[in-house]
């Protein structure tokens, strides 16, 4: 995947607004520096006069013959666009690639483009800086939108894929493999620290966490806080002035750096991923960021709403958060436990349709609050249920139809008050423990077919796939004929399975049990 940035240079933005100075002229001024930079830059790759700009004809361009365009350009609303282009692998003529980008850029955006551009080979990264005049050849002003960003991406790898096919496969492969290593050695040692935590004492493996979570903090108690921060929270928002925010402003996550540049599906599965992983969680204030830029990009994609809408929610400002609906279906903060964690595991599939991100923390207070509300109290209804048990027990052996057989020394023990207390307290610990369903009813079976049937689907899909070469197809029907066998093997042992489980209930209903 390359990367694209994007910034522009106004007479209008903050940065040109200096004090007793004319916006224009700074403007100006600024632009002329970023294309002074850009060529000058220090680097092994800079030549003695400077590096060598080219656009979409010259390969050798004069800076002077630049800076006078920049200098001519009429009072527009944008003196120059900056790209930097960062494609996945380094181009083998990374001015061909540059040119073709731009063309289509132009091509879409039905404009005579006025750009000029020069290499930096003095990263591990190589990478283009691309400068778009404020104005096309005819006078018309050039603006370059956040919807532009992932189709120069994609022309970008359209170009790669013609010209250095089986490099860019190779880049992808490593940059998962890289992923997958990155998030087995995380899991890995959120395991040892877990055993390490389960040795000196510090968790419980046995207990559920929500009910030693319920003592320290009891639900009536949480839910006054969570009200509390709510209206903090609203009065913090009311007080808070708008500012404008920097355009090139990123963020560090799950290992890589982020920013509005980013698609709203990679910010949404960041933002996913961020929820699930609480060792990753990042700072409260890129957080904020990260919310903000996915809103921002649903907002540019949500249909208009009617007035009528507009002025309910003026009316009643409060009046949209009540409930939302996905497919048809309608949920709230009164729905049940059960469907809200349905919902939220449908969410997780695969090409599953996505809420706004409003929505999205909607359910996931729901879920935290009905989850609480549904574990509150448990320590107290348990006791009451172990005393009511512990109370019937008792009228039943002085019952006159009670005949136990008691062991004297039994007896003995239990009428002592340290000993009956420490038993009473053991039979509540069993009754929590025995609570929490922890048997393990999964079909691994079916489990493993679902998957082979999965990467066979996926297998088949590249093979079909009209980039592939005759060597990658063979070795496509390679792969789905092993998953073809597997599939094979995986039915026998269920077959297996099942016949010995009937074999064994018959026995067992024959009183012929023993004989195992």
């Amino acid at each position: 995947m390359g990367v694209v940035i994007h910034g522009y240079i106004s007479a209008r933005d903050r940065q040109s607004r200096i004090g007793g100075r004319s916006p224009r002229l700074v403007a100006v001024e600024r632009a002329l520096a970023h294309v002074k930079y850009i060529q000058h830059r220090p680097g092994d790759d800079r030549e003695p006069g400077g590096r060598t700009f080219f656009d979409e004809l010259d390969d050798n361009l004069d800076g002077r013959s630049l800076r006078k365009a920049i200098k001519d350009l009429e009072d527009s609303k944008v003196v120059v666009h900056k790209l930097t282009l960062a494609p996945e692998i380094d181009p083998l003529d990374k001015r061909q690639y540059t040119r073709e980008v731009m063309h289509e850029l132009a091509a879409e955006k039905g404009l005579d483009l006025r750009w000029f551009a020069i290499e930096h080979n003095n990263t591990n990264h190589h990478h283009i800086h691309v400068v778009v005049l404020g104005k096309d050849s005819h006078g018309k002003d050039v603006r370059i939108e956040k919807a532009h960003y992932a189709k120069l991406k994609e022309w970008g790898d359209q170009y790669l894929e013609r010209w250095q096919p089986y490099e860019l496969e190779r880049s992808r492969s490593e940059r998962r493999r890289r992923e997958e290593e990155r998030l087995e050695t995380r899991n890995r040692e959120r395991e040892l620290r877990r055993q390490e935590r389960i040795k000196e004492g510090l968790e419980l493996p046995w207990m559920h966490r929500k009910i030693i979570r319920e003592q320290y903090e009891p639900y009536s108690k949480w839910k006054n806080e969570q009200e509390e921060k709510n209206r903090d929270r609203k009065l913090d928002k009311s007080r808070e002035q708008p500012e404008k925010p920097y355009f090139n402003d990123t963020i560090t996550a799950a290992g890589k750096e982020w920013s509005r540049e980013n698609s709203t599906s990679e910010l949404r599965d960041l933002h996913t991923y961020l929820w699930d992983n609480h060792d990753e969680r990042i700072p409260l204030p890129e957080y904020k960021k990260l919310v903000g830029w996915i809103k921002e990009k649903e907002q540019l994609k949500a249909p208009d709403r009617t007035g009528d809408d507009n002025q309910r929610d003026n009316l009643d400002p409060d009046r949209k958060k009540e409930y939302f609906e996905y497919k048809g279906e309608r949920f709230s903060k009164n729905s049940s436990y059960e469907n809200l964690t349905d919902l939220s595991h449908s969410l997780k599939e695969r090409n599953a349709d996505r809420l706004p991100i409003d929505d999205y923390h909607k359910l996931r207070n729901w879920i935290e609050n009905a989850d609480r509300a549904r574990w509150a109290g448990v320590v107290e209804r348990q006791l009451e249920l172990s005393k009511a048990r512990f109370e019937k027990d008792e009228a039943a052996k002085v019952a006159p139809n009670a005949h136990r057989d008691v062991n004297p020394l039994q007896q003995q023990m239990l009428s002592n008050p340290v000993v009956g207390l420490f038993m009473q307290g053991a039979s509540i610990v069993n009754e929590l423990v025995g609570w929490i369903d922890m048997r393990d009813n999964r079909d691994r079976l079916k489990e493993g077919r679902d998957a082979l049937e999965d990467a066979k689907k996926n297998k088949h899909q590249e093979y079909v796939s009209a980039d592939r070469t005759q060597d990658q197809k063979a070795r496509d029907r390679e792969a789905i004929d092993q998953i073809d066998k597997s599939i094979d093997d995986n039915q026998q042992t269920r077959d297996r399975v099942r016949d010995e489980n009937e074999l064994r209930r018959r026995k067992k209903d024959h009183g012929l049990d023993f004989m195992r």
